[in-house]
């Protein structure tokens, strides 16, 4: 399995599909992810979304299966004031223990999108939805402590 972990190719290997079949069987979950940047050089683009990639693939629980960069792209005006940045992009594919990881991943890498390729469906129990529900209170708790968001309370 360690060599599925530092997959870079756009195809599989017969053995690798047949490796990440056997993950989801032991109730995995086999997803892809969308990621992209804008920044103001080439470099910081590039160097950001690889830093940003390469922090997702130590994480406990969670195989990066494949991962496609994109070109990176000068882009005019990409932002009112700013003349000229840098957009880059990736595509990734991995495999996640639970939908607990899957969420982590989700809530504190942000990609711009998340499919699903298997399972079609996920039997949750209370403790999962506990630990997801959990996840979400410390994430809004986080941003209120930093004044920047929260949940606002008002009398009916």
């Amino acid at each position: 399995m360690s060599e599925l972990r530092n997959k870079t190719q756009f195809r599989f290997r017969v053995n690798d599909m047949d490796e990440i079949k056997e993950k989801v069987e032991k109730g995995w979950i086999h997803s892809k992810m969308w990621f992209d940047v804008l920044a103001a050089t080439k470099e910081a683009a590039e160097e950001s979304l690889k830093t940003h990639i390469e922090k997702i693939k130590k994480l406990e629980n969670c195989i990066v299966v494949r991962e496609n960069f994109q070109e990176t792209i000068e882009v005019e005006k990409p932002l009112p004031r700013v003349e000229k940045g840098y957009s880059k992009a990736v595509e990734i594919e991995i495999l996640t223990k639970d939908i607990e990881t899957l969420l982590s991943i989700t809530i504190f890498f942000a990609p711009s999108a998340v499919e699903i390729l298997e399972p079609d469906s996920l039997k949750i129990s209370a403790a999962s939805i506990q630990t997801i529900m959990n996840t979400v209170a410390d994430l809004l708790h986080r941003f209120a402590s930093q004044g920047i968001g929260g949940v606002v309370i008002a009398r009916s």
